[in-house]
């Protein structure tokens, strides 16, 4: 109508005007009625001009599909990528914490986002190992403790998620106190601290692996697999041995599966004769400790190749070096029906497992209870039941201040026949060796950790520290300050 209406010519529109004063219309409706009239006077025109209008609307449209097609598909801007999404940090570690009963701690950045500790211990566990700890980077890993207490390590990111302890099985009286001791928890608190291991569920080693695993895929949504861990042990060389492994890896022209690598050549060393002769001189005289902290400062070399699957060659290795380790210990005065027995277990153990590193692991741990076991059943040369008996109950109970009375009643034996009969057995008093025995322990803690002479005093049991004193300077002919600062 408004197109109608701005085709009217000036008079159309004032004789419009006029007939609506006239005919008491209004002013638009008499000039709408006008071109209306005018419309219907002239259909060709009114036809030709929606033609136009058609052909002008039909022209933009197909300019605008033309537009449209010769857009270049290059150009067409990417969807844009999903956002992240947020983890809940302090859900996962609650969940993580009630699920398997066992301390979580998550960081990020080296700050902690979240801790939760389901057993409500005084202090951390973790404590003596946090630097160690912080200071690997990979995916995955576990680390081992001389207690046999497992720890898991993920990173991810900025991201950093502390897992443990948990063991495999409940620890011993001796290794909660000797770990209570690193930790500085007083001896007064044995019990108590007990209890509170005891609330940690055990898990088997692979099960622990598994649940790192499914953590991880959770905070990153990628895979890993038991081949992806990497293992740290404090009580060996495991970390130079796993660089072993990787340099072998490193030398495949085509990398082979996860841990096997078989096709570099045999121009290693072997491991070197001296080493081996000086490690069953350890077993043979029941020297542990000299033992640990001899394979700790000088590397056994690189075994020849003996297989060509790195994994079977270990097993060939540990069958090798647990028969070596046997037969020493047998020298050293271990029945021989005890050790044999041993070593078949120890080989059956060895065949379970599927990764170089568990058998590295359980390699250095054989090697030391072979020395520890011939440490604790030879006494003055001599060995029987009565004095594994004795000895084995003396080293539980180092912390208290044990008496032959208190010996003979756990014994269930008359002191003076308890007395009389280790004395013919070994050539000592029974009193005697117990001093002995708290005297080694004493020389081992002030070379091995930096405590105060006060808490080794009654980590061992004795009455004072004057009375320690007295009795290591009459025994090793310095004072326990002059050992530390010699050694």
């Amino acid at each position: 109508m408004k197109q109608q209406i701005a085709k009217m010519s000036d008079e159309q529109i004032k004789e419009a005007e006029e007939r609506a004063v006239t005919g008491h219309l209004p002013k638009e409706t008499a000039v709408e009625e006008t071109a209306a009239t005018t419309t219907e006077e002239n259909p060709e025109e009114t036809s030709e001009q929606s033609s136009e209008d058609s052909a002008e609307q039909a022209s933009e449209q197909g300019s605008e599909e033309n537009t449209e097609e010769a857009a270049d598909p290059s150009e067409t801007e990417p969807p844009a990528p999903e956002p992240r999404r947020d983890v809940d940090y302090a859900y996962i570690a609650e969940n993580i914490a009630n699920l398997s009963r066992m301390y979580t701690r998550i960081y990020r950045d080296g700050e902690p986002i979240a801790i939760e500790d389901p057993i409500q211990f005084p202090m951390d566990p973790a404590t003596p190992y946090l630097r160690q700890l912080f200071q690997i980077d990979q995916k995955a890993s576990y680390f081992i403790t001389p207690y046999d207490q497992f720890y898991g390590i993920l990173c991810y990111d900025s991201i950093r998620i502390i897992l443990g302890p948990t063991f495999h099985m409940p620890p011993s009286r001796k290794k909660i106190r000797e770990f209570m001791f690193q930790l500085g928890v007083k001896r007064d608190y044995f019990f108590s601290y007990q209890e509170l291991l005891a609330g940690v569920t055990p898990m088997p080693l692979e099960l622990f692996l598994h649940e790192l695993c499914l953590i991880y895929y959770f905070i990153s949504e990628e895979k890993l697999f038991l081949s992806d861990f990497t293992l740290y042990d404090a009580t060996s060389n495991i970390l130079e041995q796993n660089q072993l492994v990787k340099r072998y890896e490193a030398q495949e022209s085509d990398p082979p599966a996860p841990l096997d690598p078989v096709t570099f050549g045999n121009d290693i060393q072997h491991t070197t004769i001296g080493f081996e002769q000086q490690m069953l001189t350890f077993i043979r005289n029941g020297d542990p400790e000299g033992l640990k902290n001899y394979m700790d400062s000088h590397p056994a070399g690189q075994p020849g190749k003996t297989s060509s699957s790195y994994l079977r060659q270990l097993q060939n290795i540990f069958i090798a070096t647990v028969t070596l380790c046997s037969r020493a210990a047998i020298e050293g005065g271990l029945p021989a029906e005890e050790a044999l027995s041993l070593s078949d277990r120890y080989i059956q153990h060895s065949e379970k497992f599927e990764h170089p590193e568990q058998i590295l692991n359980l390699q250095y741990h054989m090697i030391m209870d072979y020395a520890t076991l011939v440490a604790q059943l030879a006494v003055g040369g001599e060995y029987n039941y009565f004095l594994r008996t004795i000895t084995s109950y003396i080293r539980e109970h180092l912390d208290e201040r044990l008496t032959v009375d208190q010996i003979a009643e756990a014994m269930h034996m008359n002191r003076s026949y308890l007395s009389t009969k280790f004395k013919k057995e070994t050539g000592r008093s029974l009193s005697s060796y117990v001093i002995d025995t708290k005297l080694k322990k004493s020389m081992e803690y002030l070379r091995n950790t930096d405590k105060p002479i006060i808490e080794i005093v009654n980590l061992l049991g004795f009455s004072s520290q004057g009375y320690f004193q007295n009795v290591f300077k009459r025994h090793i002919g310095i004072t326990p300050g002059q050992y530390r600062e010699r050694d």
